[in-house]
């Protein structure tokens, strides 16, 4: 009985202490304490049927004996000589030993009541710091990643090469740059082009590389260092597999910057030079939207001139 008591006097302590403790440790060890505060208390909740047991035992042995004992005071009275005052005292002692019994049994139920309730007051507090601990771990492991991200982003921004290999071979470097071109990646192509041409200035595809390279700015609407790549490409390879594609796309540049009279050279030289190419058809069709444009520029001068 004695050591029931000690047990529950401890665990009644127990919310008291955590309340310091809890907001000091994670949510893992929290969660092992309450787990071990609950196996503390199925020990004292078996111990306390256990003797809430041997107590209604002891209490029917109890009513036995006060049973037994009137039976005796009513047939022995005489003979024994003692006063029923004396077997009434006795009974009076059984009764309050039987009622101060069951006040203990009742007294520790209330007790362990209020140790549950305790408990998973405990509980639920620790279930939500644990919960406040990993949402806090979650936004700060975001934080990170976005953090990570952002300087990945911005040392991209200043070398967009920066995490890229380069092949040794030859092809293999000439198909990751125009790889990069093809997924839209047009200054980190640029740049590997030109590193391209650097280590291999000559050869079976440095024509193409010095090509992509216009193709490049011209994918940036940069229609003036477009043109300008274009004709290097002409110059430096006049005979390549490059030179007419070129030299139509050199029309195109001055035609995307309005300058039609500039464009149809070339339009008309392509079309003469190469009549079986495929893209005859739309350097044609690009001759007449130029010429097209020409004359609406001369009606719009002239009227200009009449209203002056």
């Amino acid at each position: 009985m004695t050591r029931l008591r000690v047990g529950l006097l401890c665990l009644m302590l127990l919310p008291g202490l955590s309340a310091c403790w809890v907001r000091k440790e994670s949510g893992e060890r929290m969660q092992a304490d309450i787990v071990s505060l609950q196996a503390q208390l199925e020990v004292i909740k078996k111990a306390h049927h256990k003797e809430k047991a041997d107590l209604k035992a002891r209490l029917l042995e109890a009513d036995k004996q006060i049973a037994e004992l009137s039976l005796i005071i009513g047939k022995h009275r005489k003979a024994s000589g003692r006063n029923a005052a004396d077997f009434g005292v006795e009974i009076e002692q059984l009764k309050g030993q039987l009622m101060q019994m069951r006040g203990d049994v009742e007294v520790n139920q209330h007790r362990l009541g209020i140790i549950e309730n305790r408990l998973s007051i405990i509980h639920s507090d620790l279930v939500s710091q644990k919960a406040s601990v990993v949402q806090r771990e979650e936004d700060l492991a975001k934080h990170r990643e976005e953090e990570l991200r952002r300087k990945a982003e911005e040392e991209a921004s200043k070398d967009p090469l920066a995490a890229i290999k380069r092949p040794k071979k030859k092809e293999a470097f000439y198909k990751l740059a125009h790889g990069l071109l093809e997924s839209g990646q047009t200054e980190a192509a640029r740049r590997l082009f030109e590193e391209f041409l650097e280590k291999w200035p000559k050869g079976s595809y440095s024509d193409n590389a010095m090509y992509w390279i216009a193709e490049s700015h011209y994918a940036e609407k940069k229609f003036r260092d477009a043109a300008l790549a274009f004709q290097r490409v002409r110059k430096a390879f006049p005979r390549g597999d490059k030179a007419p594609d070129a030299l139509l796309k050199l029309g195109y540049c001055f035609f995307a910057m309005d300058m039609y009279r500039e464009a149809l050279p070339f339009l008309r030289d392509f079309v003469q030079s190469y009549p079986r190419s495929p893209l005859v058809a739309k350097a044609k069709k690009r001759i007449r939207e130029a010429e097209r444009a020409l004359r609406k520029k001369k009606k719009k001068k002239s009227k200009k001139k009449r209203n002056r």
